[in-house]
């Protein structure tokens, strides 16, 4: 929903910011990237070792973050030089952001569920699934 404060950042690659921003979003789930400085954590989220790329990539897929993305991007044509110009709210960017980590997150419990780990049900007082780590005797 646009409101007159909000600003439009205009993409230059889309597929970089898409992938910018799952690594964002994987880092914050981690302890490693607790407790240090902003540009500290950018400058180890754009460093990101390879085995942890391939975590995230096994957690939130590319094409899942596209997904995601696709609602909020607006693209327009320049009548003369036939230019596209690609942009988002900076509060859908926000929203994006809250909705990668959603994703992320339950992903992370349906893998865990999958693999025996966690067990789940649905609770019809809450009407939401509840989840309980699974006890083995």
């Amino acid at each position: 929903m646009e409101n007159e404060d909000d600003e439009w950042l205009n993409i230059v690659n889309l597929d970089k910011l898409i992938n910018f921003s799952r690594k964002v979003v994987y880092a914050n789930l981690g302890e490693e990237y607790s407790d240090i400085a902003d540009l500290d954590f950018l400058e180890l989220v754009e460093n990101m070792p390879e085995e942890q790329q391939q975590e995230m990539d096994s957690i939130l897929s590319m094409p899942e973050a596209k997904a995601i993305f696709k609602p909020f991007v607006k693209q327009k044509r320049h009548k003369k030089t036939l230019s596209i110009k690609t942009s988002i709210l900076e509060s859908d960017y926000d929203t994006i952001l809250r909705q990668l980590s959603e994703r992320m997150i339950s992903n992370i419990v349906r893998n865990l569920v999958k693999r025996g780990l966690v067990e789940s049900a649905f609770d019809e007082e809450k009407n939401d699934f509840v989840f309980w780590v699974k006890k083995e005797y």
